[in-house]
């Protein structure tokens, strides 16, 4: 038993020094386009919890938010493909909207002893207990039943989960990550604002021949934002303190800017050229 430990302990040795060589940011700056502020909040969360800064009797929770299409569940699968050689095991997506109803957390975490579907298990459970230690994504978590944000809310603070079959998962290692569209229009009017006044501070500096311009997209959202702002729309939508409490980072992705949206067309342009050229076609752009 000694020897299996000490074997475990080196493989764990082993992946951290691999991840020291090549560094959680960097793989997420690699397929990620801006969100340097998100990259950067998980980057250094998971980091944290990694090197014991974290209380290791609780799972990691992030909250994304922001708008559709703007990297939220690439960067969770980003995280997970750094995390997992199998991504087919360590990523388990969950897409929230399939459990609106109070009747579907069985389904959720399977069913009780003599009900319908209590051999089968749940679809969390099953997943988590191939995977104890998975990146899991709750997508669209807000459209979520109550009673299912109940047992999400178990899972995070014991950082384990019975299933309809009693049986218990310990998932204290896994990451737990939620994404949102609440307050998605807020945070793009604030954006837009914040950039507005980078530009005009930077047509300020350059006319006065000053250095250290900031670009309109190197902007960050303010403290007095996310307590004065989001905190009451996330409060009034999941009306539970300590849903809200269990989360270790709100993580805030922004529109995309203009040099943003031309690095997009971008790259999806060379990746039709490619597709292109596998089938010995040409194209021009």
């Amino acid at each position: 038993r000694d020897g299996e430990g000490q074997k475990h302990s080196l493989c764990l040795f082993k992946k951290a020094e691999e991840r020291r060589r090549f560094p959680l940011e960097r793989r997420l700056k690699e397929h990620i386009i801006g969100q340097e502020g998100a990259i950067n909040t998980v980057a250094s969360a998971i980091r944290r919890k990694e090197n014991g800064w974290y209380d290791e009797e609780h799972p990691l929770v992030f909250l994304f938010l922001g708008s559709s299409g703007i990297g939220k569940t690439e960067l969770a699968k980003q995280v997970a493909r750094y995390m997992h050689k199998d991504i087919k095991k360590g990523f388990i997506r969950m897409d929230m909207s399939e459990f609106q109803e109070k009747h579907e957390v069985a389904k959720f975490i399977g069913s009780p002893p003599g009900y319908v579907g209590h051999e089968e298990g749940g679809q969390l459970t099953k997943l988590l207990r191939a995977c104890p230690n998975a990146v899991v994504l709750f997508d669209e978590v807000d459209k979520a039943h109550p009673d299912v944000l109940t047992i999400m809310l178990q899972l995070f603070d014991e950082g384990r989960l019975t299933d309809g079959k009693g049986k218990t998962i310990e998932c204290k290692d896994a990451i737990f990550i939620m994404t949102s569209n609440v307050a998605s229009d807020e945070i793009a009017q604030h954006a837009l604002q914040l950039r507005q006044e980078a530009e005009r501070v930077s047509r300020r500096k350059l006319a006065d021949n000053l250095e250290d311009v900031q670009k309109s997209d190197d902007i960050k959202i303010s403290r007095q934002f996310k307590e004065s702002v989001i905190r009451p729309i996330l409060k009034a939508h999941f009306r539970r303190d300590e849903f809200l409490g269990r989360i270790n980072e709100i993580v805030y992705f922004l529109p995309f800017c203009h040099s943003e949206l031309l690095q997009l067309v971008s790259k999806e342009l060379n990746f039709w050229a490619k597709k292109v050229r596998e089938h010995n076609l040409y194209s021009h752009f």
